[in-house]
C-alpha cells in the first residue's frame, strides 16, 4: 500500500509538470518551492485489515505538505519595515495631505456635492419630492408628539425635524433616512431633565418652583412669546410675557434653562461624537449587536407607553425616578383610575382606532398598490384640533390643549456648556444610540438600494446634526425608522427627499404653527402609542429567535427587561455588559474540542469535532486538540485543565506518583525489549503508572498531541504562558506537542514572548505536515 502511494504522488507530479492544458495555476509557486529543496514526509491514516485505523507514512515532496512554520515564515515572509515611528508619522502625514485636496474634503465632508453632481432630474426629482413631502407630513404630528414626550414644549419637535433634516440633507450618506424627533431619545432626553429638575428643587427652595409643579405645565407651549413683526425670535426671550393663572407658579426662566440644558448636552455629545468620527470610532457601536438593540428599544417602549398613559386618561402623573419606576408609575395610576377625564379618554380612544384600522388594514395592506400612504395622522391631528377648537372642549370638559405654538424660526443661542457637566454620560449615551439606529437603517437602505455608506461619515453627520439642533432650541435626534420606511416606499432615491421634508416642516412653523392651539394633548399620545406597535410586535418572534440563537435571545430578553427595570441608561449599560459576560462566557464554556480527520474526496483532511462528526476518525496514539477561541487571560487556566481532561493524560499527576514511586532516574534507565538494551531518557513505567499514561478503555499509550490554533485569533501573555505550560509538561512525561495553523496576527506575540524561538521546531503549517514529522 505504501509503495501505491509514493507512485501515485510520482505519477501525480509528472502529470502537473508536463500536461499544459490541466497545469495548475499554481504551479510556478509550487516549482519554486521545491527548487528550495522542500523534502518532508506525509503521513495519513487509513483502514488496516482488522477495521481500525493506523498511521501510514508516505514520503512526499509536493508542495501541499509544507515544512514547519519557521522555515516557512523565514523563507517568504516579507522582512519588517525597520523604518522610525516619527518616520512612518511624518510620511503618513504627508501621504495623507496629498491626497486630501479641496476637491476630496468638499465630496467627503459633503457627501451630496457627488450626488448632485449626478442627478437625474428628470427621474429622480418627482420621486424625492413625493417622497420627502410625505415624510415631512409624517413629521409633523410625530415630531410635536415626541416633543411633548421629551417634558419639553411641541414646537420644539418641529425645530428638530426642520434642521435635523436639513443638516442630514448635506452631510448624510444615506439616501433613504428620515431625520428627526424618535420616542427613545426624546424619553432618555426627559430623564435628564428630570434629573435637572431634581437638582434645581434641591437648591434654593424660596425661588424654585415645586418639580411637580414643573412636570404638570411643562408641555404647555404658552410661555413661548409671538413676535408678529419677525419670523426670528429666540427661545431664551420669550417668556415676557405674563403667564396664565395655571402657570403662576412657574418661573419663565425654568422653563428657558431646561432648554439650555437640553441644548448643551446636545452640543457636547455631538462634539465627542464628532471626535470620534475624525479618529475613526465609528465601529463603536459594534459593542452593541442587532439583539441588544431590538431589546433595548422594546424595552424604552414600555417606558414609552406608560408616560403616555396619563395624558390617554387625562391624569396629572408626577415622573417616577429611581429603578423600577415603571412599576412606580403603574401603581399611581391605578390609584388615580377613578379621577380619569372621560371625555380626554374618549377622544384617544377613538383617535387610536381610527389611526390604526387605517395604518394596519390599509396602509400597509395595500402598500404595493399605494406609491403613498394616506396621512392618517396629520388627518386625525386637523379634525381634532377643528372639533376641539368648535366644541371648546378645554373649556367644557377641561382637556389638555397644545397652546400657544410660537411662529417663526428660533435664532441660534450657543448654550451654557457648564450646564452639561453632571449629564455628559447620559448624553453619550443617547447619542451612541441615535448613531446605532441611524447606521443601522442607512446600512439597511444601502443594501437594499446597492450603495455604500460611510459609518464615519454618518457619525459625523449625527454628531453635527446634534450640535446644529443643540444650537436652535432643539436636543439630539436620530433616523425614524417608520418615516424612513414611508419614505423608501414613497420612491425616495437621494437626499434630496430630506430637503423637501424640511420645507413642510418650515411651512407649518411659520405659517401653520398658530392654528394647532387647540390640539387635544391625548391625541399626540394616541399617536405615540399606535407608533409603537410594531416594537412590541417583536415580542412574538422571542421563540423563533431562542431557536436560532439562544445567547442572542438571552441578551436580547436581558436588554428588554434590564431597561424596563432600570431604567434607559442604566438599562443600556447592563445590557452592554452582560453581552460582553457572554463573550467571555463562552470562551471559557468551550475554548478547545478534541478534532478527528475526514478525508474528503480532493485528498484532503479536515478537522471536525469527533462529538458531531461520527465520521472524524482519531487515532489513539495521536490526539488533535481544536482551539476554538482566542487564547487570553480569561480562559487560559481553563484551556490547560479542558487539554488534561480530553486527553485524559494529566501530565502533573503522573509527575507527582513518579515522584513519590520507586522509578530510577532517567539516566540511569535501561528499557529492555526481547533480550536487546536501549540506552536512552525514556522511562520504565511501572504497571500501576499505566492508566494515567494510557487510555484504561483503549490501553494504548498517547504519542503526539497536536494543537490546532488556526481559530486564534489572537493571544495575549496568560494565553502563551497556558500553551507553553501545555507543551513543556507532556513533554516531560514523553509526550510530544506539535501545534499547527497558526494565524499571522499571532506569529507577532510568539515572536517577542520568545516563544517562537524556543518551540520553533514544534510548529507546522498543516496537519499534513505534522503527522509527516512523527512517522
Amino acid at each position: 500500500m505504501v509503495y501505491l502511494l509514493v507512485l501515485k504522488c510520482i505519477l501525480r507530479d509528472l502529470l502537473q509538470a508536463y500536461v499544459p492544458q490541466n497545469r495548475d495555476p499554481h504551479l510556478t509557486y509550487r516549482t519554486r518551492t521545491r527548487s528550495r529543496s522542500f523534502h518532508i514526509s506525509t503521513a495519513m491514516y487509513a483502514s488496516n485489515s482488522t477495521g481500525s485505523l493506523e498511521l501510514r507514512s508516505v514520503d512526499a515532496s509536493d508542495s501541499h505538505f509544507y515544512h514547519k512554520l519557521v522555515e516557512f515564515e523565514n523563507t517568504f515572509r516579507d522582512p519588517d519595515d525597520q523604518e522610525s515611528l516619527s518616520s512612518k508619522l511624518r510620511h503618513g502625514i504627508f501621504k495623507r495631505m496629498k491626497a486630501f485636496g479641496l476637491k476630496t474634503a468638499c465630496f467627503r465632508l459633503f457627501p451630496i456635492v457627488k450626488t448632485l453632481q449626478r442627478y437625474n432630474v428628470k427621474e429622480d426629482l418627482a420621486n424625492d419630492m413625493t417622497a420627502g413631502i410625505t415624510a415631512g407630513v409624517m413629521m409633523i404630528p410625530q415630531g410635536m408628539a415626541f416633543a411633548a414626550l421629551s417634558t419639553l414644549p411641541p414646537i420644539v419637535g418641529l425645530y428638530i425635524s426642520f434642521f435635523a433634516s436639513l443638516t442630514y440633507f448635506m452631510l448624510g450618506t444615506g439616501r433613504q433616512l428620515s431625520w428627526g424627533c424618535i420616542a427613545i431619545i426624546s424619553l432618555m432626553m426627559a430623564s435628564i431633565l428630570d434629573k435637572y429638575d431634581e437638582k434645581m428643587a434641591g437648591g434654593d427652595g424660596d425661588s424654585r418652583p415645586n418639580i411637580t409643579e414643573i412636570r404638570s405645565q411643562i408641555t404647555s407651549a404658552t410661555y413661548f412669546e409671538k413676535e408678529n413683526s419677525s419670523l426670528i425670535f429666540n427661545l431664551s426671550n420669550a417668556f415676557d410675557q405674563g403667564p396664565t393663572l395655571e402657570q403662576s407658579k412657574m418661573s419663565p426662566d425654568v422653563m428657558s434653562k431646561r432648554l439650555e440644558v437640553a441644548g448643551a448636552v446636545s452640543v457636547v455629545a455631538g462634539l465627542i461624537l464628532i471626535a470620534a468620527s475624525r479618529i475613526g470610532l465609528s465601529r463603536i457601536s459594534c459593542l452593541m449587536s442587532n439583539s441588544l438593540i431590538t431589546g433595548f428599544t422594546v424595552g424604552i417602549s414600555f417606558h414609552v407607553v406608560t408616560s403616555q398613559v396619563k395624558g390617554i386618561l387625562g391624569l396629572s402623573v408626577p415622573r417616577m425616578t429611581g429603578y423600577a419606576s415603571i412599576i412606580k408609575t403603574w401603581i399611581f395610576i391605578f390609584s388615580k383610575l377613578p379621577e380619569t377625564n372621560i371625555a380626554t379618554l374618549v377622544i384617544s380612544i377613538f383617535s387610536m382606532i381610527v389611526i390604526y384600522l387605517v395604518k394596519r388594514f390599509i396602509n400597509e395592506k395595500y402598500k404595493k398598490r399605494m406609491r403613498i400612504p394616506i396621512p392618517i395622522e396629520l388627518i386625525v391631528v386637523i379634525i381634532a384640533t377643528l372639533v376641539s377648537t368648535f366644541a371648546e372642549f378645554h373649556k367644557k370638559f377641561n382637556v389638555k390643549v397644545v397652546e400657544d405654538v410660537p411662529m417663526g424660526i428660533p435664532s441660534p443661542k450657543f448654550p451654557d456648556l457648564t450646564l452639561a457637566k453632571d449629564y455628559i454620560g447620559d448624553g453619550v449615551i443617547i447619542i451612541v444610540i441615535a448613531y446605532a439606529q441611524t447606521l443601522a437603517m442607512a446600512k439597511t437602505m444601502g443594501l437594499k438600494h446597492n450603495y455604500v455608506v460611510d459609518s464615519n461619515q454618518e457619525m459625523l453627520a449625527c454628531g453635527v446634526v446634534s450640535v446644529v439642533c443643540g444650537l436652535f432650541s432643539g436636543y439630539i435626534s436620530a433616523s425614524s425608522v417608520s418615516r424612513t420606511v414611508v419614505q423608501d416606499g414613497a420612491g425616495g432615491r437621494t437626499q434630496v427627499a430630506s430637503l423637501f421634508a424640511s420645507g413642510m416642516v418650515l411651512l407649518v412653523i411659520v405659517v401653520v404653527g398658530r392654528y394647532f392651539y387647540y390640539l387635544p394633548m391625548c391625541v399626540l399620545s394616541s399617536i405615540i402609542i399606535i407608533n409603537l406597535r410594531t416594537m412590541f410586535l417583536k415580542l412574538f418572534i422571542l421563540p423563533t429567535e431562542w431557536k436560532k440563537s439562544k445567547y442572542d435571545c438571552a441578551v436580547w430578553l436581558f436588554a428588554c427587561f434590564g431597561t424596563v427595570i432600570l431604567n434607559a441608561d442604566m438599562g443600556l449599560l447592563a445590557s452592554v455588559l452582560f453581552s460582553l459576560f457572554l463573550i467571555i462566557l463562552r470562551s471559557m464554556l468551550t475554548p478547545i474540542v478534541e478534532a478527528g480527520q475526514i478525508q474528503t474526496n480532493c485528498d484532503s483532511i479536515q478537522l471536525r469535532s469527533v462529538d458531531h462528526y461520527s465520521s472524524a476518525k482519531a487515532s489513539n496514539h495521536i490526539k488533535i486538540i481544536k482551539i476554538k477561541t482566542p487564547l487570553y487571560y480569561v480562559n487560559a487556566d481553563t484551556f490547560t485543565s479542558k487539554v488534561f481532561s480530553k486527553m485524559g493524560v494529566d501530565p502533573t499527576t503522573i509527575k507527582k506518583r513518579i515522584s513519590t514511586s520507586s522509578v530510577p532516574s532517567p539516566e540511569d534507565l535501561t528499557v529492555k525489549n526481547d533480550g536487546g538494551s536501549v540506552h536512552d531518557k525514556d522511562i520504565l513505567v511501572q504497571a500501576r503508572m499505566l492508566p494515567y499514561i494510557c487510555k484504561e478503555s483503549e490501553g494504548l499509550p498517547l504519542q503526539v498531541i497536536i494543537l490546532d490554533a488556526s481559530e486564534v485569533s489572537f493571544i495575549d501573555l496568560m494565553g502563551i504562558q497556558a500553551l507553553e505550560f501545555v507543551i513543556s509538561e507532556y513533554t516531560s512525561v514523553g509526550v510530544k506537542v506539535l501545534v499547527i495553523g497558526i494565524s499571522e496576527s499571532v506569529i507577532p506575540m510568539l515572536q517577542s514572548t520568545g516563544f517562537w524561538k524556543k518551540n520553533g521546531e514544534i510548529l507546522f503549517l498543516s496537519i499534513e505536515s505534522a503527522l509527516a514529522s512523527v512517522t
